[in-house]
C-alpha cells in the first residue's frame, strides 16, 4: 500500500484557515471519518499521538497520524493551509502542508513502511513547492503522483 493509493480528492482541503492544532485535528477527523463517533475516535488518536512528540516533518510539512480504525482500514487526507501555521515543529518552520493518516488499532510492518515512505515523499522540497503552487485538488493529486514516481525512480 502506498499513500498515493489512499488519497482521494474529497479528502483534500485547500486554503484551510489554521486556528490551532486542536481545530486542525478536528477538521482532519471530519475528513477521515464515516460518522460522528468515528470522528471523535480519530480526533483522540491524533491528539494522543501528538502528545508523544510533534509530528512535523520539518520544512513546512506535518504528518499527524493515529491508530483507531477497525481491521485493516487505512485512510488519508491532505490539507493545504491558507497561510503558514505555527505547528511547533522542531525546526521552527511554519507548516503549510499537512498529511493526516488514520491507521487500524492493530498495525503491522506494512503500516510502518507506509509511514516511512510517506515521510520520505513529503520531505521532497520540489513536491512541497509544487503543492504550495497548486490551485486545485486535481493539481495536488498530479504533483503527489509525480513526486511518488520520481522517488521510485531514485530507489
Amino acid at each position: 500500500m502506498k499513500i498515493i493509493d489512499l488519497l482521494e480528492e474529497d479528502k483534500m482541503v485547500l486554503n484551510h484557515h489554521f486556528i490551532s492544532k486542536k481545530r486542525l485535528f478536528e477538521a482532519m477527523a471530519g475528513l477521515l471519518s464515516k460518522n460522528d463517533a468515528e470522528s471523535l475516535d480519530i480526533y483522540h488518536s491524533l491528539v494522543e499521538r501528538e502528545k508523544l512528540g510533534n509530528t512535523s516533518l520539518g520544512n513546512g510539512v506535518a504528518l499527524p497520524h493515529g491508530k483507531c480504525l477497525p481491521d485493516n482500514d487505512i485512510r488519508a487526507c491532505v490539507i493545504k493551509m491558507s497561510h503558514a501555521a505555527d505547528y511547533e515543529g522542531i525546526d521552527n518552520v511554519p507548516v503549510n502542508v499537512v498529511i493526516g493518516i488514520a491507521f487500524p488499532l492493530e498495525t503491522n510492518d506494512s503500516h510502518q513502511d507506509l509511514m516511512t515512505e510517506t515521510a520520505f515523499l513529503f520531505r521532497q522540497h520540489r513536491l512541497y513547492k509544487n503543492i504550495l503552487q497548486a490551485k486545485s485538488k486535481e493539481q495536488i493529486t498530479e504533483e503527489i503522483l509525480k513526486g511518488f514516481q520520481l522517488c521510485n525512480n531514485w530507489s
